[in-house]
């Protein structure tokens, strides 16, 4: 429940630091199963190459704001945050709705403001939630679990079908299992996928200390997004990674890390990520002795932050040059499919099933390719997610936005004429037990 949310914080602060007292097992196990060595050695900076030359620095341009109407202010009782840290620190920062509701505007204008996010993502990213998570006519998401007041029918939504927002029943829609350090939603343990676990993150800390002497890279984020699936698949007998949110949603979400929360400056220009800076974002603390402890919505953007340049936004085509190049290092990180029968059961599907004929696995190391694929999926998709929240005239209108505002924010991820009708996770996830997708259900819509 919403209104359990400070209660819940703090909760989850003294229970996640004690629920597993076993943390330096599971970490050890984590690192004896790292598969660190990519295929391809992943860039240091990924997406278009002029990233990798930048060099200009403005420190009055690039500080972001955390005073004023954009100081930090916790979540209140009825006020939402979810398993995206970005989002969540944002909300906290009045650049996006304190109250965790996304908006068409705020979207727009707060992820550019905070974080230099170009607009070519935002509005993939505001269009594709609206559709799968939201509401395509009031333009409004949650940035966590389920709330009426994304509706434009308000609580009477209720009676058609429940916009789920991105986690919770959110599942396998925009959030899919492996993420950076949320729990798989149906995994049999340590399962939220609104709140973070302190044995993930400490597991990429680690990673970092042994690939880039503590600081976090965008190799480092690669590596620990494919040792997250390897971690899925070994424990988790629903894992299952569809075409969206498992080949495109989480893969970008890890290299976001980097590239939108690392600290600019004249000596480091195109950004350093330090672990109290990741640690801030994360809505982590360090006691005395060193451990680790974390409040559920508490994200922070740090004082004396500057964002990345404007002048080097992270745009659409670098998101998916990024993740084309993800595929081509780590292609576990791009299989689509999942756990049959139990862990370590994973099976995957083919690519050219799920689309038609129009791709096939080595098309998703291709950038173009890639936002051809996953164009073609958002289309398919869509339908069906409107299907399960609206029905009768309201579903008549909902289907009559995809032409007008879903169709035209996909073009940032390119020109893809003539392409065949893509399948949806209910189509080719068959034989996947985790791959049902619910809008509802018995678990508590929260964290």
């Amino acid at each position: 429940m919403p209104s359990m949310l400070l209660l819940t914080s703090l909760l989850l602060q003294v229970a996640l630091t004690t629920a597993y007292p076993d943390i330096a097992r599971r970490v050890a196990e984590g690192k004896a199963k790292r598969q660190i060595v990519p295929a391809v050695p992943f860039p240091e900076y990924p997406g278009l190459p002029y990233h990798a030359a930048f060099n200009s620095f403005n420190a009055t341009a690039q500080l972001v704001d955390v005073t004023g109407a954009h100081a930090w202010i916790a979540p209140g009782p009825n006020d939402i945050r979810g398993p995206c840290p970005g989002l969540n620190a944002a909300a906290n920062h009045n650049y996006l709705p304190r109250n965790g509701i996304a908006t068409y505007e705020t979207v727009e204008t707060g992820l550019f403001e905070a974080y230099g996010l170009d607009q070519s993502a935002t509005q993939v990213l505001q269009q594709t939630t609206t559709f799968f998570d939201g509401d395509p006519a009031s333009q409004r998401w949650s940035i966590g679990y389920h709330s009426d007041a994304t509706s434009s029918l308000g609580p009477l939504q209720g009676l058609l079908g429940e916009e789920t927002g991105i986690c919770a029943y959110g599942h396998l829609k925009s959030e899919g299992d492996a993420s950076i350090t949320r729990g798989d939603f149906l995994a049999p343990e340590m399962n939220s996928n609104c709140a973070s676990y302190p044995v993930f993150f400490q597991e990429l800390l680690d990673l970092a200390t042994e690939m880039n002497s503590g600081n976090i890279n965008a190799p480092v984020l690669a590596a620990h997004q494919n040792n997250r699936k390897l971690y899925s698949i070994a424990n988790n007998p629903n894992y299952f990674s569809p075409a969206f949110a498992g080949v495109a949603f989480t893969p970008a979400a890890h290299l976001f890390v980097f590239e939108l929360m690392a600290n600019h400056s004249a000596e480091y220009p195109r950004g350093l990520l330090t672990p109290s800076v990741l640690e801030s974002f994360f809505s982590y603390t360090r006691s005395s002795d060193g451990s680790l402890s974390y409040t559920y919505g508490y994200e922070r953007i740090p004082e004396n932050w500057y964002r990345r340049s404007l002048e080097d936004l992270w745009t659409m085509p670098d998101i998916l040059e990024a993740v084309a190049q993800q595929c081509l290092s780590y292609p576990q990180t791009c299989a689509v499919g999942g756990n049959t029968n139990g862990v370590n059961t994973f099976s995957g599907v083919d690519i050219g099933d799920i689309s038609g004929g129009a791709f096939n696995s080595a098309s998703l190391t291709n950038p173009a390719e890639l936002g051809c694929f996953i164009s073609q999926n958002i289309q398919a998709e869509a339908p069906s997610s409107l299907q399960n929240v609206f029905d009768g005239v309201a579903l008549v209108s909902a289907l009559a936005l995809i032409p007008t505002q879903l169709l035209p924010a996909l073009v940032p991820l390119g020109s893809c004429p003539g392409l065949p009708p893509g399948k949806t996770v209910s189509e080719y996830g068959t034989g996947y037990p985790g791959s049902i997708i619910q809008n509802s259900g018995p678990r508590a819509n929260g964290p």
